[in-house]
């Protein structure tokens, strides 16, 4: 009884911090949709401005040049500009105004000011960030019923986990990598790194949960069959999707044959060298095959506590910035017990060494 309310707790935890997550990641697109409309007006009444000043033209001829642009002048422009919020743009010789979804242009000279209203231009608002908002609160409330349902029930929780994994990878993977890719487009650097750490974020926590769901999973079979310990390494290498693998050097790797389920054994890899690249002083990893066992060698402070208590599950501090959730090692440890190998360690010379036993 006490596995089953730790598990519902996992999930109800997991499901309600993906949910803040998603509202924090889908206000600020919707404010931008507002900023990248006002901006094209903005452009368009610089240019206006600009053509003013170039040929100083005096107040009558402002309102015939620019009621060509079907402006028109609004006769009581004090009693609107008390009225008028900040206005989203204000420069020395103009302001713009957006009221009820009307754009407000307000002209201002050394000799004369006038308050046009533009009556081309009209904010469109769309509401497409919110439908897919609401598209995935639905998607997710299903997925977490499903899972509750059946969570008393060993079969069918273990069909719920591999529906909730190829639902949410299938449905997430593509939105947060876009997202994370127009996050770079914001203008504020404040907003951009906000964005960027929730959607790094998200997605840590949903390779996190998808590989502790695989690999604890007790019905799950490995498919051993007989490779390389250098296809390995490159299929662990490759899996990291890195820009520049450079950092990651490899020394005396052969081509010894060995038997393992190479996805997992390749994650398991994986996992040493991204702990090594994200922990070490220098960025790099050093990849060393020597006798029965693969060295990943990384430059930096040495492991604060014993090995043995990094194979235990969200043992990370969440308060770092690229703390995952404190699964790498025990990923490691579960994929290594199951292929009859052994992680041991090292700290020598100011360098971490994870050392992999391979099967004898």
């Amino acid at each position: 009884m006490k596995m089953t309310l730790s598990l519902k707790t996992k999930v109800r935890l997991i499901f309600a911090f993906l949910f803040i997550l998603l509202f924090l990641a889908i206000l600020p697109f919707h404010k931008m949709q507002e900023m990248n409309a006002h901006e094209n007006v903005v452009q368009s009444y610089e240019r206006v401005m600009h053509h003013v000043r170039e040929q100083r033209l005096s107040r009558e001829e402002s309102i015939q040049y620019l009621e060509t642009f079907n402006f028109t002048q609004v006769q009581n422009p004090k009693q609107i500009l008390d009225s008028l919020h900040k206005p989203i743009i204000g420069r020395e010789d103009f302001e713009a105004f957006n009221v009820d979804d009307s754009y407000y242009l307000h002209m201002r000279t050394p000799h004369f000011k006038i308050l046009f209203k533009d009556e081309t231009n009209k904010f469109k608002r769309s509401y497409l960030d919110l439908y897919i908002l609401l598209f995935v609160i639905l998607l997710f409330t299903f997925i977490y019923y499903l899972i509750l349902k059946n969570i008393n029930d060993t079969q069918h929780q273990l069909k719920s986990r591999q529906l909730f994994l190829r639902t949410i990878m299938h449905e997430l993977k593509t939105p947060i990598a876009k997202g994370r890719i127009v996050s770079e487009l914001i203008d504020d650097e404040k907003q951009k790194n906000r964005m960027i750490i929730i959607f790094e974020k998200l997605n840590y926590l949903i390779d996190d949960f998808a590989k502790v769901e695989q690999i604890v999973s007790k019905n799950y079979n490995p498919n051993i069959y007989n490779t390389t310990v250098e296809n390995a390494v490159k299929k662990s290498i490759g899996m990291l999707m890195l820009e520049n693998s450079d950092n990651v050097i490899c020394e005396n790797i052969s081509t010894k044959k060995i038997n393992v389920d190479l996805d997992l054994f390749a994650m398991a890899l994986k996992n040493l060298i991204d702990n090594g690249l994200k922990y070490s002083t220098d960025s790099k990893v050093i990849i060393s095959e020597k006798g029965n066992q693969l060295h990943f060698i990384s430059l930096g402070d040495k492991l604060p506590k014993p090995l043995d208590e990094y194979f235990k599950p969200f043992h990370n501090d969440t308060k770092l910035k690229n703390h995952g959730m404190g699964l790498g090692l025990y990923i490691v440890n579960a994929i290594l017990q199951m292929h009859r190998m052994s992680l041991e360690y090292e700290y020598y010379q100011d360098r971490n060494i994870f050392k992999i036993i391979l099967e004898k």
